[in-house]
């Protein structure tokens, strides 16, 4: 069912991990993750290795894919529509309502063949109709599923952050001096919203095939005119939606 992000998000919501693979700018950048240690982008052990060199293990690889900026919905749409999934697919994307996306994103048989062996993906995720929603990515197999946490951290008052976990919160944040009440347009920090999902497969750590798949989810994000836009709508929910239709259905988590 559709999620509508204007209703409370205000109960507590388990970010507490103790580690980030993102770099701490706005825009896109990929970072590569291939040993297959540790896949959890949400693990909090320190004995874990979530390093970043090079190579497979047993044929199975891995990357992170990183950014300071949100998907674009409808390009987000489309990039999925090229998984190997059959189960929370959004619609179709079509070129009457997306013909700039489909044109820069090169869909179809060249991205399939990119993300066929692709066999888990997982991560935190941010999508441009909301500036308060914080996603889920959740894919494993056939099946896709977008989860709604609840807010971003940096959306609620620092007093209402847990006591213990203040330090963790703010190692997500791409600056820890973020401040939220600044209505400037121009604020270039985001706090703790980002894409930090993690995909897994067979091939997944080798260079090509992890650069082809960054360059792709890179050209999902907003370009820059479209994160002026953004900018400009980001404390009215409505108006987001609106400018940034979002296909792509959400199912809220509960604790």
């Amino acid at each position: 069912h559709n999620h509508d992000h204007e209703h409370n998000h205000d109960h507590e919501h388990n970010h507490e991990h103790n580690h980030d693979h993102s770099p701490h700018n706005k825009d896109a950048i990929g970072v590569d993750d291939n040993t297959i240690k540790c896949d959890d982008p949400n693990c909090t052990d320190d004995s874990h290795s979530h390093s970043h060199d090079h190579g497979d293990h047993g044929g199975i690889g891995s990357f992170v894919f990183c950014a300071r900026r949100p998907f674009h919905p409808m390009h987000l749409s489309a990039f999925l529509q090229c998984m190997p999934v059959e189960r929370g697919l959004p619609p179709a994307v079509s070129l009457s309502t997306s013909d700039n996306v489909l044109t820069t994103l090169k869909t179809s048989k060249k991205t399939k063949e990119l993300l066929f062996n692709l066999v888990r993906s997982k991560g935190f995720a941010w999508v441009a109709d909301s500036n308060l929603a914080a996603l889920y990515w959740c894919h494993a197999g056939c099946s896709f599923e977008m989860q709604c946490l609840g807010r971003w951290w940096a959306t609620l008052p620092k007093s209402q952050w847990p006591e213990e976990a203040k330090e963790s919160i703010l190692a997500d944040f791409d600056n820890p001096g973020h401040d939220e009440e600044l209505s400037s347009t121009t604020v270039s920090t985001v706090g703790d919203r980002r894409q930090e999902i993690v995909f897994i497969g067979p091939g997944m750590g080798e260079s090509t095939q992890r650069d082809k798949i960054l360059e792709e989810l890179n050209t999902c994000l907003l370009t820059d005119d479209e994160w002026k836009v953004y900018q400009s709508k980001k404390h009215d929910e409505q108006s987001l939606r609106a400018a940034f239709v979002n296909p792509i259905q959400s199912r809220m988590i509960t604790y």
